[in-house]
């Protein structure tokens, strides 16, 4: 009696003999199928087709076992979490740091003395053809205030690793037109082999380093570690600032990923670098916070990291950081401490919304 006073409600709807909305009454029938098939069995009953076809319409839809049709907020958490847990034991399993190999075709932007892309080409084992490293500065600046640079940049051409001067990563159409052309530069004969061989073919002065040439699919790793838009860090205008310029990288950064690329940004533990809110703006830019990992930089061997201290600057505060690099040639590279680094310092992974 239970099981037929059931149905003659949920087909009458309580009495009523208005007409619900497709999107609830679709839920509805998802509900009552649930509950006829608990009184089906408790009364020990066969099951009808009829609600059989019900049953595997709901699954289809996607609202069984669901609150009219939406999952859970204790079940999208766990989900979540389930995601996030999965991925950092992946981005573990190639034996380095960040789940790096050198199969993967790696930007790295706003370098400075291009000490990370050295340290990676060494856990590559020396292979870094598949490295494009980038520094807003001109090369007369940069070689000027890091005095083992030109060391580096010969380190990086033998082993196959391009290095791009002059690309701002605010400049969207700069940034997509050096990646393209390095990786366009693949199907140069002559620039392949002296890729090949190292580099030792360039001229002197020419951009070194050749992609893999043919159709362009994109970096499966865009890279900035500690950006800063050198305006310092504390007040409103200087967060608003590293947000502008957050933002013009992650747009920037959008078109040039692969399919299942990661955008890592690198950043320091700081109550004024939270208020950037980088997770947020990446949000906004149509991206997906995945990971955060620790950043060691014994983990990356050769790494230094370097802050930039403006003479007019350095007079009010020592704490005016600059991992960009950005701003007038004179300023002054120093180097802080690994420790002052590597201080609850996070690589936060990035996903875009396909």
């Amino acid at each position: 009696s239970a099981l037929r006073d059931f149905r003659e409600e949920s087909i009458v709807g309580g009495g009523g003999s208005h007409r619900a909305a497709p999107s609830f009454a679709m839920a509805k029938k998802g509900r009552v199928a649930r509950i006829l098939t608990t009184l089906h069995r408790v009364a020990g009953t066969p099951i009808s087709e009829a609600l059989k076809r019900r049953q595997r319409a709901a699954i289809q839809r996607g609202d069984a076992g669901t609150h009219g049709g939406e999952k859970s907020q204790w079940k999208k958490r766990k989900e979540r979490k389930a995601r996030r847990e999965a991925f950092e034991g992946a981005a573990t399993q190639t034996g380095l740091p960040h789940g790096y190999h050198s199969g993967q075709r790696v930007l790295l932007v706003g370098e400075g003395n291009l000490s990370f892309a050295l340290a990676l080409t060494t856990l590559f084992d020396g292979e870094g053809a598949n490295v494009l490293a980038t520094s807003l500065d001109r090369p007369g600046v940069a070689r000027a205030a890091y005095p083992d640079l030109r060391d580096i940049e010969q380190s990086l051409e033998a082993s196959g690793a391009a290095v791009r001067f002059g690309v701002d990563v605010e400049d969207g159409d700069a940034l997509r037109k050096a990646a393209k052309a390095w990786w366009a530069a693949g199907n140069d004969p002559e620039a392949r082999a002296a890729n090949e061989r190292g580099g030792g073919g360039a001229e002197p002065g020419a951009p070194s380093g050749a992609g893999p040439g043919g159709f362009f699919k994109g970096f499966d790793r865009v890279v900035w570690n500690f950006p800063d838009a050198g305006v310092g860090v504390v007040g409103r205008l200087a967060v608003q600032a590293n947000q502008d310029l957050l933002d013009a990288f992650f747009r920037a950064a959008k078109p040039l990923l692969s399919k299942e690329g990661e955008v890592h940004v690198a950043m320091r533990a700081c109550e004024h670098r939270a208020r950037w809110n980088v997770a947020g703006v990446a949000a906004r830019a149509g991206y997906v916070h995945r990971a955060s990992l620790a950043f060691a930089p014994a983990d990356f061997p050769g790494y230094e990291h370097f802050r930039t201290l403006g003479e007019a600057f350095a007079l009010e505060t020592d704490a005016f950081e600059r991992g960009s690099n950005k701003g007038a040639d004179n300023q002054k590279r120093e180097e802080p401490a690994d420790d002052d680094v590597a201080e609850g310092a996070q690589t936060l992974i990035f996903l875009a919304r396909r």
